[in-house]
């Protein structure tokens, strides 16, 4: 019911298991409230006029639906204006499956006055962002306000960000329900609707060869320079890796900054532990690191990048997806955190197998290469950390010890993957 119905708030369902009904009501923060079981048959005079009798009487925001959407059945879309702001989104396909979740779903959006706004860039589309965000997480819109400033002086950030043209946060929070009900700290990961429309933009997966090296290369400079200024994005995965072209030149985007966080900001932050799973650094993967007691550190995005690279590499050729029997990594967008973690680990010790004529040999070569770095840097890390560990032993109770440098300065890492034999041969390939 979420995943077919837009910015619903709440649902309001009947679980009948034999002759006895529960009301349940949810909402996407994850609240379930259950009344207590009604029996149908030997109590029909509370069942039929309490209940029936009030829930005809429902209007849709009672029933969760956001009045202001206005759906349009003729053209199966949605429309809205809103602060002088027309919007009509069109619905593509099945929309977000789950119940505690951020909900994102992004829908191709016509409007009339962002059009004239913006000319130049609505002729080539444009998309609507809906999801619910925690309200005690920095808000997208303004993380996106940081990076903007941030790209006036970094020629790796300008230009490779998306373009916000509007958006708008909706005034109900999912924490009311809470306060209602007398529950201790209601607004703590209390959710509130946001809408966001961009410019539209291409997935990198439509890439290939040198052009997929090139974008996704421009992304992991982006990201660096963002870093290094403040900006954590923290969910690096292909649906956030995009791109269009600017005359001839393509230009990569790192996009999504919903779940990125700001360096300097204060008060809480969400959930530290970001990211989507597939692609996450094995580090975080850990029952610790899903516990949120693994620091988020840069190089665990950098990680996440070059699982990108080696999804996308062995998933599609020439920007196509292969046969199912034929993508061997299904199974890691399926099973939780610590199986994924598992099964990634498995693979980096194995990956030589997993060549094939599929794969594009540069790019086969640059998997080769980082996967190199990254199973090395874990090695030195042990290694420091075993070191650690024993100089404590022999120190004893109160000793001290020299603690030596188990994590690279973020630059020194990146510097690991840009002077591998296959970065610098496409690198180049590409002056």
């Amino acid at each position: 019911m979420f995943a077919a119905n837009v910015a619903v708030k709440h649902l309001v369902n009947l679980v009948v298991v034999d002759d006895v009904v529960w009301v349940w009501q949810c909402d996407r923060q994850g609240t379930i409230i259950e009344c207590s079981g009604i029996n149908f048959i030997e109590d029909l005079q509370r069942f039929m006029p309490a209940l029936l009798y009030a829930s005809q009487r429902f209007s849709l925001v009672d029933w969760g639906r956001n009045a202001d959407f206005k759906h349009d059945e003729k053209n199966d879309s949605h429309k809205l204006i809103i602060d002088d702001v027309d919007l009509e989104l069109h619905k593509d396909g099945m929309t977000h499956y789950g119940l505690k979740e951020y909900a994102t779903n992004v829908f191709p959006v016509t409007s009339e006055k962002l059009a004239n706004d913006n000319p130049d860039i609505a002729k080539d589309g444009m998309v609507a962002k809906v999801f619910w965000a925690e309200e005690q997480r920095t808000s997208e819109p303004d993380i996106l306000r940081k990076v903007y400033e941030i790209a006036e002086g970094q020629d790796d950030v300008k230009g490779h960000v998306p373009h916000l043209l509007w958006h708008h946060k909706f005034k109900e929070p999912m924490s009311k329900i809470r306060e209602a009900l007398g529950v201790s700290e209601p607004a703590e990961g209390s959710c509130v609707l946001y809408i966001l429309v961009f410019r539209k933009l291409q997935p990198i997966t439509e890439l290939k060869g040198i052009e997929f090296f090139d974008a996704w290369r421009q992304c992991i400079m982006c990201h660096y320079a963002l870093w290094q200024a403040g900006v954590h994005h923290r969910d690096v995965s292909p649906s956030n890796m995009m791109w269009y072209r600017k005359g001839r030149i393509l230009m990569g985007v790192l996009n999504d900054y919903d779940l990125s966080s700001l360096a300097d900001a204060q008060g809480p932050q969400g959930n530290e532990c970001t990211g989507t799973i597939p692609f996450m650094a094995l580090d975080l993967l850990t029952e610790e690191g899903q516990r949120g007691e693994v620091k988020h550190l840069y190089r665990h995005d950098l990680e996440s990048f070059v699982w990108v690279l080696v999804w996308v590499s062995l998933r599609y050729k020439d920007g196509q997806l292969l046969p199912r029997k034929s993508r061997p990594f299904d199974a890691w967008a399926t099973v939780d955190a610590e199986t994924c973690g598992d099964k990634k680990l498995s693979f980096q010790s194995r990956f030589l197998e997993y060549n094939s004529s599929d794969v594009n040999q540069y790019m086969w070569e640059l998997v080769m290469d980082c996967l190199h770095v990254l199973k090395t840097d874990a090695h030195r890390r042990g290694k420091c950390q075993f070191k650690q560990a024993r100089l404590r032993r022999q120190a004893g109770a109160g000793g001290q010890i020299m603690v030596g440098e188990i994590e690279l300065d973020d630059r020194k890492f990146l510097d690991l993957f840009t002077s591998t034999d296959a970065w610098v041969q496409l690198s180049s390939s590409l002056q």
